[in-house]
C-alpha cells in the first residue's frame, strides 16, 4: 500500500525536520565554540606560565653574565693585590664601583600565583605532565630567587660597611689604588669577593642550566615557539 501525506501532513513533517535541525545545528555549534573556547583558555595559560619562566631565565642569564665580568675584574684586582700600581686606573674604579650599587630582586610572581592559588587554571590547561613540570619549574624558580636575595643581602651590606669604613671614614681615602688596597685588607670584603666567585656565580649557572631545560621541555611539551611566546609578550 502506498502512503501519502496530505499537504498538512507534510508541512508538519517540514517544520518539524526543520526544528530538529535547528536544535542538532544549535547544540552543534554550541558544543564546538565552547571546545574552541576550551582550547583557547589552555592555550593561554600555558603561554603565560612558560613566557614567565622564560623571561625570568632571560633575566637570570643576563644577571649571571654581569656577574662573571665583575668576577673577572675582582680576580685581576686580587691577583696584583701587592703591585696594585701595575693595574689601569678604569680597572680599579670598576673594582671598587662593584661595592658602590644597591640591589634588590624584581620578581614577578603574578603568573606563579595565578598557577598555584587558582584550581580553574589548573583544569583549564588539562595536561598533567605539563602542570607538573611547570610546578617543578616555580619551584626552581623560587630556590634561584632566595639564592639571589642572599647574595643581594651580602652584597648590600658590604655597601653599607664600605661606606662607613672608607667612603665616609673619618680620615676618607680618595686615591683609587688605595681604596682597593683597604678593600683588599678587609676580611670581610675578601670573603665576599671568593664567595661570590665559587658559590654564587656557581650556584646560579647550574641553577639557570636546570631552569632553562625545564622550561624548553615544557615549551616542547605544550607545542610552544619562540615567536608564539614573542608574541604573546607584546599582548
Amino acid at each position: 500500500m502506498k502512503w501519502e501525506l496530505s499537504d498538512f501532513g507534510k508541512q508538519t513533517l517540514s517544520c518539524t525536520l526543520g526544528t530538529v535541525i535547528g536544535i542538532v545545528l544549535t547544540f552543534g555549534t554550541s558544543a564546538w565554540i565552547e571546545h574552541r573556547e576550551q582550547q583557547e583558555t589552555e592555550r593561554t595559560a600555558a603561554l603565560m606560565v612558560i613566557h614567565n619562566l622564560n623571561s625570568f631565565c632571560d633575566d637570570l642569564e643576563e644577571h649571571v653574565n654581569y656577574l662573571q665580568t665583575v668576577d673577572s675584574i675582582n680576580t685581576k684586582v686580587t691577583a696584583a693585590k701587592d703591585r696594585l700600581e701595575t693595574v689601569s686606573e678604569d680597572t680599579l674604579e670598576m673594582f671598587i664601583s662593584g661595592f658602590l650599587t644597591y640591589n634588590f630582586s624584581t620578581n614577578d610572581q603574578t603568573a606563579e600565583t595565578i598557577f598555584s592559588s587558582n584550581i580553574e587554571t589548573w583544569k583549564s590547561i588539562g595536561n598533567s605532565e605539563f602542570i607538573e613540570l611547570a610546578g617543578n619549574c616555580f619551584s626552581g624558580k623560587r630556590l634561584m630567587v632566595k639564592f639571589q636575595d642572599g647574595l643581594y643581602a651580602e652584597k648590600n651590606e658590604l655597601n653599607n660597611t664600605y661606606l662607613k669604613t672608607i667612603a665616609y671614614a673619618e680620615k676618607p681615602i680618595e686615591s683609587k689604588q688605595e681604596i682597593a688596597a683597604a678593600i683588599l685588607r678587609s676580611a670581610l670584603f675578601r670573603s665576599f669577593i671568593d664567595k661570590q666567585h665559587g658559590f654564587y656565580i656557581a650556584g646560579m649557572q647550574a641553577g639557570l642550566k636546570v631552569l632553562r631545560e625545564r622550561t624548553d621541555d615544557c615549551k616542547r611539551l605544550m607545542g610552544v615557539t619562540d615567536e608564539e611566546l614573542q608574541q604573546f609578550g607584546y599582548n
